[in-house]
């Protein structure tokens, strides 16, 4: 008597979601694949526009200007250091580029996707406001009591200085659950 085995784990007749499945993971991935090429292709582009750009500069700059220039770079690379060093906390929360212009959020123009945005990502008032407040939260200005406690400790986790956070952004969570709370309980 001949015995046969099978190793397949899946059922016959559950084969078909399984080869479903992994077409569409393969078809993401291509399609993830294709956004990382045009994006490198964009990159480019931008990077030699910028080059002949530059040379164009060179070029049409007389020699007297070419010097004052490499003093002011000079100087302005003195300033740029200075200000790394004091404002190294501040660096990973600015919320503009090189060129002054708004950061743009990656995930929500490649896979319209808004990861983290509903967090606060400006500056902050001399006075903090209930909208202010709402706002650093991730929350409503009339989000319940529990609610606010919830995003208060998820955000204190994240920021809390015994774990490498900032004690000012901390104190501003802390303020921000404080001001929400007013009132309710």
């Amino acid at each position: 008597m001949i015995t046969s085995r099978d190793y397949h784990t899946t059922q016959p007749e559950q084969r078909g979601a399984a080869i479903v499945l992994t077409l569409g993971a393969v078809a993401a991935t291509a399609k993830a694949g294709q956004y990382a090429v045009q994006g490198y292709q964009e990159w480019k582009v931008a990077m030699e526009e910028e080059r002949k750009q530059r040379e164009l500069d060179e070029k049409n700059r007389p020699k007297d200007q070419e010097e004052e220039s490499a003093n002011t770079t000079h100087k302005a690379q003195d300033e740029s250091k200075n200000n790394d060093t004091a404002n190294n906390d501040n660096s990973s929360s600015s919320s503009s580029n090189k060129k002054g212009e708004k950061r743009e959020n990656f995930f929500a123009k490649f896979f319209n996707l808004s990861v983290g945005s509903k967090y606060y990502e400006g500056g902050f008032e001399e006075q903090m406001t209930r909208k202010e407040a709402a706002l650093i939260l991730g929350v409503r200005e009339s989000s319940t009591a529990k609610r606010i406690k919830e995003a208060h400790r998820k955000l204190l986790i994240l920021n809390h200085p015994d774990t490498g956070g900032s004690t000012y952004m901390a104190g501003k969570i802390n303020e921000a659950k404080e001001l929400l709370l007013k009132g309710k309980k």
